[in-house]
């Protein structure tokens, strides 16, 4: 139970990781506030069976939009007495806008991926840093990628997903340093290719099957919300209590080579 009487806040927490990680939380016994972006009347079963659970609060919402995430933040003032933990998953690939290799990204495509992927995080950071600078603790835990790390030459090629995810690790270092003296530790972590909702069209594609031997050589090839959901347990637990400022990645040795 190491988050027994504990606050979470999970932006993106109705599907794959988000989802997972909020189960985890449950049952190392913390109160979760849960932010997604579909109404509760559009949740499926399984969705539902975890937030039906009395410690979750659900709040409806886009986590790039200042007017959503300030409501969220009064109401956490309302339920919680404090927050000890962020975990923000929610991000999107742009691919569907028109993003894609760097000349022929589109203008959509490169606004899309910025204001998902780096708006929300920095929304939803500001309102958990406001709340933990107060009580002079906290955990932040921001969900990136491996493709904010390392460059690659095929399959993968979405240059503006690229950038918000290396502008999510930039970010949290930088912050990382500067709220250290607060006493709050902010990491980030990195999943290679997963078996998840977003990552069909890939995980789907034999030639990408294929590849993903070399990209991600650790058996079985293909990683699961599980697995990054205990890697953010561990960051947003005392057991990580001094680390601050990592980019972990949990992506089958895709980032070693």
């Amino acid at each position: 139970m190491k988050f027994l009487n504990q606050n979470a806040l999970v932006i993106g927490g109705t599907g794959g990781i988000g989802l997972e990680t909020v189960k985890r939380l449950l049952a190392q016994g913390a109160q979760v506030a849960v932010m997604g972006l579909e109404p509760e009347e559009q949740l499926s079963e399984d969705q539902m069976s975890v937030l039906a659970n009395p410690n979750v609060h659900y709040f409806q919402g886009n986590a790039a939009e200042t007017l959503d995430m300030d409501r969220v933040a009064a109401e956490l003032e309302k339920r919680f007495n404090r927050l000890d933990v962020l975990v923000h998953v929610a991000g999107i690939s742009a691919r569907r806008y028109g993003d894609g290799p760097l000349d022929e990204c589109t203008e959509l495509g490169w606004d899309q991926a910025m204001n998902i992927n780096v708006k929300s995080v920095y929304q939803s950071n500001r309102i958990a840093l406001q709340r933990m600078m107060k009580q002079q603790k906290g955990a932040i835990v921001n969900i990136s990628s491996v493709l904010g790390m390392v460059g690659t030459r095929e399959h993968f090629t979405t240059h503006a997903y690229a950038a918000s995810r290396g502008a999510v690790i930039t970010l949290s270092k930088s912050a990382a340093v500067y709220y250290a003296k607060d006493h709050i530790r902010i990491n980030v972590v990195c999943p290679g290719l997963l078996d998840t909702p977003m990552s069909q069209r890939a995980i789907q594609d034999p030639v990408i099957r294929e590849a993903l031997t070399e990209h991600q050589p650790l058996s079985p090839h293909v990683g699961y919300p599980t697995d990054v959901a205990e890697a953010i347990l561990f960051l947003a637990s005392e057991d990580a209590k001094f680390i601050t400022g990592i980019a972990l990645p949990v992506d089958g040795g895709w980032s070693a080579q």
